[in-house]
């Protein structure tokens, strides 16, 4: 198990770094129409930017327990 760090966008795998250029160049009409896909599952998911306790990774958009994909913990 581990963080997804590359996830599928029309049938290509990118990196959550590409993802997150593509997601930052459209437009806020894109934005809602891009579908990035876990590589493992083919849920739905978004890239997330890299913070002070996490490294730049996706997440599912509704929590998938039967990924294999680790979730980081929530910070409250």
């Amino acid at each position: 198990m581990g963080m997804a760090l590359q996830c599928k966008f029309f049938g290509h795998i990118i990196s959550v770094d590409k993802a997150l250029a593509i997601r930052n160049g459209a437009t806020a009409e894109q934005k809602y129409s891009l579908l990035f896909e876990c590589d493992k599952c083919g849920k739905p998911v978004r890239p997330r930017v890299a913070g002070d306790k996490h490294v730049a990774h996706f997440v599912h958009l509704k929590e998938n327990p039967e990924c294999g994909y680790l979730e980081p913990p929530k910070e409250y």
